[in-house]
């Protein structure tokens, strides 16, 4: 049990009236792993939407799959970096007030300040990059090595390297420059380089470095002095690909911007792709002081996507910035970045901004709610209504008695989460524009790990939440004084901790318990059920959001161990409200209709049935006795739901491929497959997929023979195709080999990638429209290669439309150890659609999906 510490003044002073309105509730984490380093920074934790925790400690970065924290894990070794060569000073110029920073500057070893994942998709592998920025100013791009067998992540960019080149391209803004042709030799003597010895004074003179004064070094080496980083949502664009920003602040006040896109194609092969490149696409002079803190954020605006912008800075002051996002999209020049100032705040209390938390709440797309983090330990709560232009501050609340380390908005804005270095972690409430502490949620599950971990810890520097909002990460230091010297202090520095946050209160007190869930009167148990159905439906009409379950099915698999009829009640409020059922109070009654209206279903829908069945309920019924089983009808229903849904998909599957195929824009792979799969099951196969094969049938003729003569791995013989999962040869031994989950094809020797969902291997993609559907068959048009398919947000696209992204699923469980290796992906065709909802007010739906 971990209990959270307060301050030696709380406890003595008597200024706590109500011990229980502090949250300090005995939480007990359920897992944890130790760190070899202790963190410095804040926001020393960042949880990615391919579900990987990255922890900067000291001059590490350690990332760790939570759903196998006993795994392989990733690292990332700073290394030491030499100055740039932006010139040199005179010996005298030592002694001025500007160059104090730099004349102070101890670190034996860069350390590393700030880091931040990108949007999936930006990686050559489909994932997610890591920019890190570094106490000597150093920001450099990471990928995981998932073709290098090693542990030591991959530098694919060296963004300070690119903002050297282009400052020194300009002369760093400066009219004019000297340089040592004009005179500047002449300190060599008396005066003297700033060099410490001959050698590096030669070294110098060779390279030519300017001999330029102490401001004007202090003000160049500012301009390279990257004090934090943060990656933009990814920005959709139909003709071109999709990108996102990297904004990157100085301690000269300046933010620069980085426009990366996503890969033409994807591949896990050793040089199958270019690495990823940032275009400097402009800057902003966001204050006179260092930058200290920025976060994005996006909200559409008359009708069109927009960036927000909150960069926070040393001298307290907090801005709201405006991006366009077309103009970010367009822009070639490293001029003035498309951002305009929605709102300036100076008087915000005292001591720098920590750590920034932006969010536009779904439920409010007009509203953008900032918290502020203070060094003093106050949080800030500033709202902007950009219908009216309104701008309120909440006030300050004291939360903490040190430097707020991290913030992290929870259930759209419901939940607010902060830690200080004070050790201190809070959970606050939305109550109006004001915030309400309220105790953390403790661990009902029964789920502990983890447990030879010690709890001596004496400072927190940063929090994270999953993506489905179910658990929290937080990274604390050890009291090193409270370790054993001999085992524990040479090797355990610090510790990242997973808490359950899925039982976190969020409605008012008064409100009946057994409102949505009779039956039961756990307090506890009905706020789990609440929060899981939001994040479902986060995920049902979010089409942005990556497929990250991780910690629902994890919930739901420990709590159907002990509250199997609790799980019911989830699964059938989530089936009669989200999947628009109508029937029955009990699982044996819906299960039934569910079976019979799976065309109806959207293809999100299918595949959280799939996850939800496979993953926590047949689990779970595996691993009870095999008599007990045979003699109920439930467990019955959820396999024959489960083979029902898998045929949903995989003819929807064939579907989408032979219309993409149709358009002319789907490479010819497993046509012939999917023709003898739609012929051995005409009698179960709608007539559309059938009109859709005898279209794919005339123009395949070339193709035909390749793909029925397909031929074993191991002796070359003979294939047949018999069956969609595995295939043998026909040599007398009958080699065993799997078949593509997307294409029918049997699977190469190369490595390839593994689907959760489906427990298949996958060679090839599946066409875009396979995720978007509405319902299956969409109306048949006399002329199938202008039929256009129906979307999950009731708009409609061309089939011809189709990704990379051949299984979203396969980011279930978030692990770099599903896929066995190389395999080649295609260029990828986005689309951007907009709905309309029940108010009226526009928001984005996007119809794009990644991989893991």
């Amino acid at each position: 049990m971990i209990v959270y510490f307060v301050s030696k003044r709380e406890l003595d002073g008597k200024e706590v009236d109500n011990f229980d309105n502090l949250g300090l509730v005995m939480a007990s984490r359920f897992q944890a792993v130790p760190l070899v380093s202790s963190p410095t920074y804040s926001n020393a934790v960042a949880w990615s939407d391919e579900n990987l925790v990255a922890v900067s400690s000291g001059h590490f970065v350690t990332i760790v799959n939570p759903a196998m924290l006993t795994g392989p894990k990733g690292l990332i070794t700073i290394p030491d970096t030499k100055p740039f060569p932006i010139g040199v000073i005179e010996k005298k110029g030592l002694a001025s007030g500007c160059m104090l920073p730099t004349c102070l500057s101890r670190d034996v070893r860069p350390c590393v300040r700030s880091i931040s994942w990108s949007p999936l998709g930006l990686a050559p592998n489909a994932g997610c990059l890591l920019a890190v920025c570094t106490t000597n100013g150093v920001v450099k791009v990471y990928r995981s090595p998932f073709c290098e067998f090693s542990a030591e992540w991959v530098e694919v960019m060296d963004i300070s390297e690119m903002l050297h080149t282009y400052f020194a391209k300009i002369r760093y803004g400066e009219a004019h420059v000297s340089s040592p042709e004009d005179g500047s030799e002449q300190g060599d003597s008396d005066n003297g380089l700033i060099a410490h010895s001959r050698k590096r004074r030669k070294d110098r003179r060779q390279n030519n470095l300017p001999l330029i004064s102490a401001e004007q070094y202090a003000c160049r080496s500012a301009m390279l002095s990257s004090f934090v980083v943060a990656w933009s949502p990814m920005l959709y664009s139909k003709p071109g690909r999709s990108c996102s920003v990297l904004a990157i602040g100085a301690k000269s006040g300046k933010i620069s911007f980085w426009r990366v896109h996503e890969p033409q194609c994807y591949s896990i092969t050793q040089g199958g792709n270019p690495p990823p490149v940032a275009s400097l696409i402009g800057f902003i002079q966001a204050n006179n002081s260092w930058i200290t803190a920025i976060s994005f954020s996006k909200f559409v605006s008359d009708g069109l996507p927009q960036l927000v912008l909150s960069t926070g800075s040393s001298d307290g002051s907090v801005k709201l910035w405006r991006g366009y996002t077309d103009d970010l999209l367009k822009s070639t020049e490293d001029g003035h970045a498309s951002f305009s100032l929605l709102k300036e705040v100076t008087n915000l209390g005292s001591g720098p901004s920590s750590v920034l938390s932006l969010l536009v709440p779904d439920t409010s797309p007009h509203k953008i709610i900032l918290a502020v983090g203070k060094g003093s330990g106050s949080i800030e709560i500033l709202t902007y209504d950009t219908s009216i232009e309104k701008f309120d501050v909440s006030g300050s609340r004291y939360a903490h008695d040190q430097v707020v380390t991290g913030l992290a908005w929870a259930y759209d804005g419901q939940c607010l989460y902060s830690c200080s270095q004070d050790n201190s972690l809070h959970s606050w409430i939305m109550k109006g524009d004001s915030l309400h502490e309220v105790p953390l949620p403790s661990n009902i599950l029964g789920v502990k790990m983890s447990n030879d971990v010690p709890n001596v810890t004496d400072a927190c520097f940063g929090i994270s939440l999953s993506p489905a909002n179910l658990v929290v990460a937080v990274v604390r230091s050890f009291d090193v004084n409270l370790l054993n010297p001999m085992y524990q202090a040479r090797s355990q520095k610090a510790v990242l901790e997973f808490f359950w946050i899925g039982g976190q209160n969020l409605q008012d007190d008064g409100e009946p318990v057994d409102k949505n869930f009779p039956g039961f009167p756990n307090t506890d148990l009905v706020n789990w059920g609440r929060n899981i159905l939001w994040s479902l439906n986060q995920y049902e009409h979010h089409l942005d959001r990556p497929l990250v379950v991780w910690d629902m099915i994890a919930a739901l698999s420990a709590l159907i161990k002990s509250e199997v009829n609790y799980v019911e009640q989830i699964l059938v409020k989530w089936m009669m409200s989200s999947l628009g059922l109508k029937w029955g109070p009990s699982l044996e009654t819906i299960l039934p209709h569910v079976i019979g209206c799976l065309s109806d279903l959207t293809s999100r829908q299918l595949h959280l049935l799939n996850l939800i069945n496979r993953h926590v309920i047949l689990r779970e019924a595996k691993l009870n006795d095999e008599e007990q089983r045979s003699e109920k009808e439930e467990p019955k229903l959820w396999i024959k739901l489960l083979e029902m849904c898998e045929k949903e998909i995989q003819e929807r599957l064939v579907g989408c491929s032979f219309s993409a195929t149709l358009s002319g824009n789907w490479r010819h792979v497993g046509l012939a497959q999917m023709r003898l799969w739609v012929a051995k099951n005409d009698d179960a196969v709608k007539d559309y997929v059938k009109h859709l094969a005898s279209e794919v049938k005339k123009i395949e003729k070339r193709y035909v023979a390749e793909a029925e003569e397909e031929c074993c791995s191991y002796c070359s013989e003979r294939v047949p195709f018999e069956d969609t999962k595995v295939a043998y040869c026909q040599r007398v031994e009958k080699h065993k080999l799997a078949r593509c989950a997307v294409s029918m094809v049997v699977c190469p020797l190369s490595p390839s990638w593994f689907c959760v969902s489906c427990n298949r291997w996958v060679s090839n993609l599946a066409p875009e429209t396979f995720f978007t559907l509405l319902k299956y068959p969409p109306p048949v048009h006399k002329n199938l290669q202008n039929a256009r398919v129906s979307t999950i947000d009731g708009t409609s696209i061309e089939p011809m439309e189709f990704s990379t992204s051949f299984l979203f699923i396969l980011t279930f469980v978030g692990s770099r150890n599903l896929f066995r290796g190389p395999v080649k992906f295609c260029t990828k065709s986005q689309l951007s659609n907009y709905e309309h909802d029940k108010q009226g007010r526009e928001k984005m739906m996007w119809t794009h999906y990644i991989t893991n």
